[in-house]
């Protein structure tokens, strides 16, 4: 009978001690909210090209300035990646883009392997798109 009466003791401690931890689980979500989202979020895909071949460059870094996340273009020139809207960013000390202007990063950095191309940024306005396409033909270093 003292079995019983143990194993139905440590049952229900079990039992009071998981609600006792959701219970606070849930104070805390309530009072403190779960991670926000940084912002509207949008695909942006494109091709990068030779100004002067028109040929696609492979090797291009895409990036966001200021952002440690970037992409690479494939063989085709290709990149994809997803990023966010800003409410307003300074992109350099003297310049200042306002809200749903997204600047884009274009950086050669293999060398001379597949052509030697100038970084180059271009803004884009995306006006709440889910998905914004972009071609972008990058001039060579002379």
């Amino acid at each position: 009978m003292k079995k019983i009466e143990l194993k139905s003791r440590k049952l229900l401690r079990a039992i009071f001690g998981g609600i006792s931890l959701t219970a606070i689980a849930f104070t805390f979500q309530a009072c403190y909210g779960t991670m926000g989202d940084y912002g509207y979020d949008i695909k942006i895909t494109g091709t990068v090209k030779s100004k002067t071949t028109k040929l696609p460059v492979k090797g291009i870094k895409v990036s966001r300035p200021n952002n440690p996340t970037y992409e690479i273009t494939d063989e085709k020139g290709n990149f994809s990646f997803y990023t966010f809207i800003d409410d307003g960013v300074f992109l350099n000390d003297s310049t200042y883009l306002p809200a749903d202007s997204i600047p884009i990063l274009f950086s050669d950095i293999d060398g001379i392997e597949n052509g030697n191309f100038c970084d180059t940024t271009i803004i884009i306005n995306p006006a709440r798109k889910d998905e914004v396409k972009i071609n972008v033909e990058l001039n060579e270093k002379q």
